[in-house]
């Protein structure tokens, strides 16, 4: 099966389950995460039980008889938990048992949504549970980990914008069954899964609208999807803060040495493309999940990402900050002509953030430095030396 490829996250998980009593994998529907549970670390894990709350037999045991549903388990490690928000009053027994006995992966839960008070879950588990945010499958993943990719090409990488991440959509050949299942995770989205938050008075109507705004709009602002929806600011805040909480929105905040708003971006660029994304905001959606994922899955401290809006409204697609650390910038562009004027942005962001590596991924057949900002083609980002890639010293790159 294609989507039962290795996934990049699996190191991480392994590692945490040996050092804390209970680990979350959350992200959004169809990403993978019951599949690398209940396919991948039950083989790996041969003491691993997983169950799932969408039974609904089991969901109301495990609500109203927390203690006695855990009890059925006692002899699995890890406890593998799919949809847990489900049942809130879990995360309560949850803790009583941890602190008792807080043996290092007890207890694996899986989440399409955060575990937040919106699904009346008032117990955080803080200290208790490490988190980890599952993505679509980035580039090196559809790919396949153990093909090694010296560097992709152009079409791969187009194939991979449209067709994006999903796993269990992004490896259908056939574009109409893929379209059809891209359609089906919308409608399930908007119809289906915002309705669990039922303090929030929510709109399939509408929350669908702010998808396909978001895909399309050049800066998807919560003023400007209000503007384009004709919907109350309020209604649309609302409405952004569910579409959060399911992992399906990746707000971007402006970086601080610029102006602007928070954009929110789609999960995937091929959710994107199905509602209308041009080839910029597909390479962006897909840059964000790549670099974020990246991050994510090596344990190490956690990026901060931005986007950077100039006093003149021009736009870096994303700023990544390390902790203490060094911050890079990389601005997109869809023309296979790059002038020295079009680097004046980055050398800007350069001289507000004296520290920072800036980079111009553009069509490219070749790359070269200027003056400090680094103009490289897209598939350079892709390669496992992205960001310290080889490119000529200077090049003149055009009146």
């Amino acid at each position: 099966m294609p989507h039962s490829r290795p996934r990049e996250v699996l190191n991480l998980l392994i590692k945490r389950l040996k050092f804390t009593p209970v680990v979350a994998i959350q992200g959004a529907r169809q990403t993978g995460k019951s599949f690398l549970a209940r396919e991948i670390l039950t083989k790996l894990q041969k003491n691993a039980k997983y169950m799932t709350l969408d039974d609904i037999a089991k969901r109301q045991l495990a609500q109203e008889s927390p203690q006695t549903f855990l009890a059925s388990y006692q002899d699995a490690h890890p406890i593998i938990v799919d949809e847990a928000q489900k049942a809130p009053a879990l995360f309560d027994t949850i803790k009583m048992l941890v602190d008792e006995n807080r043996r290092p992966g007890t207890f694996l839960l899986l989440g399409s949504t955060e575990f937040s008070i919106l699904q009346n879950i008032r117990e955080s588990l803080t200290g208790r549970m490490g988190r980890i945010r599952l993505y679509p499958m980035n580039f090196s993943e559809i790919q396949g980990l153990d093909k090694k990719i010296s560097k992709p090409t152009r079409s791969q990488l187009l194939k991979h914008f449209e067709a994006g991440g999903m796993p269990g959509i992004a490896f259908s050949r056939d574009t109409q069954v893929r379209s059809d299942l891209f359609q089906d995770w919308i409608d399930l989205t908007c119809q289906r899964d915002i309705f669990q938050f039922k303090r929030l008075k929510l709109d399939s109507e509408l929350a669908y609208a702010i998808l396909r705004n978001c895909a399309t709009l050049e800066e998807p602002t919560g003023a400007a999807l209000a503007s384009a929806t004709r919907a109350n600011p309020k209604k649309v805040a609302t409405h952004i803060k569910a579409l959060i909480e399911l992992f399906v929105l990746m707000p971007l905040q402006p970086h601080p040495s610029g102006t602007g708003k928070p954009i929110f971006l789609i999960l995937d660029s091929g959710v994107a493309t199905h509602l209308g994304a041009n080839l910029m905001r597909q390479f962006h959606i897909s840059l964000a999940v790549e670099r974020m994922s990246k991050n994510g899955y090596s344990g190490s401290k956690r990026n901060s990402y931005f986007y950077y809006r100039s006093t003149g409204k021009k736009l870096i697609h994303l700023v990544e900050e390390e902790l203490g650390g060094q911050t890079r910038a990389f601005q997109i562009f869809d023309r296979e002509s790059v002038k020295k004027t079009d680097l004046e942005l980055l050398k800007a962001f350069q001289k507000k953030n004296p520290t920072s590596s800036t980079t111009l991924l553009a069509p490219l057949t070749e790359g070269w430095n200027e003056s400090g900002v680094r103009v490289l083609p897209w598939e350079e980002i892709y390669t496992d030396g992205s960001t310290n890639s080889s490119c000529k010293k200077e090049k003149e790159s055009g009146n």
